[in-house]
This record gives structure tokens, C-alpha cells and sequence, in this order.
């Protein structure tokens, strides 16, 4: 069974509810048809604490969590800064790197 989180960037709270991720994962639909027919678990589901914020404590606890749940692939939702190059914000690709360093694979996107 393939083991994933879904991290989303605290921004995307103005206006998600992490609706779209869970029927895109339930459904196996946009960035969860990878998945096909293998069994999947969700282990665990998280904002940032801001781009303000960075890697704080706190976020760092969420980050090891993820990887204490054993979670195989983490998928990256809404992560971008408002701005017209819409990059991804600091501290999600910072949290991304530090999960690909524990052997967890990221995938950006969710739907």
C-alpha cells in the first residue's frame, strides 16, 4: 500500500477547504491517477505555518510527523505567491526538499 501526505502551502486557507484534494484523491483523478489500481492511504494532510513563519518549530514537528507516518509520496497542493511568475513559496519548496531527504518523493500538484 503506497503511503501519502498532501502539504499544503497556508496561503491556499483564504479560500480551500482541501476538498478538491480529497476527491481528487478518493476518485484517483489529476495528479492521483499515477496511482491506478494500487492500494493508497492517506496518512496526512497539513498547511505551512506562513512564509513569514518559515520552518519554525512548529512546522518542523508537522515535516517529521510525515515521516514518522511513513509516508512514501508527498503531494504539494496550492503552493504559489501571488505574482506573475507564480513561483512556488519559500517555505514549501524548503519542506519539500528536507521530505526528499528522508526518501519521501514529491509530487506537486493535487488537482
Amino acid at each position: 500500500m503506497k503511503r501519502i501526505a498532501i502539504l499544503n502551502c497556508l496561503k491556499a486557507n483564504d479560500v480551500c477547504a482541501g476538498a478538491a484534494c480529497l476527491k481528487a484523491f478518493n476518485s484517483r483523478s489529476r495528479h492521483f491517477e499515477q496511482y491506478g489500481a494500487e492500494p493508497i492511504e492517506l496518512v496526512a494532510m497539513g498547511r505551512c505555518n506562513g512564509c513569514e513563519v518559515g520552518i519554525d518549530e512548529g512546522f518542523q514537528e508537522k515535516l517529521d510527523r510525515i515521516i514518522e507516518e511513513g509516508a512514501e509520496v508527498c503531494h504539494l497542493g496550492v503552493c504559489t505567491i501571488k505574482s506573475e511568475t507564480r513561483q512556488e513559496c519559500k517555505t514549501i519548496t524548503e519542506a519539500a526538499n528536507y521530505l526528499e531527504t528522508h526518501g519521501v518523493q514529491i509530487v506537486r500538484g493535487t488537482h
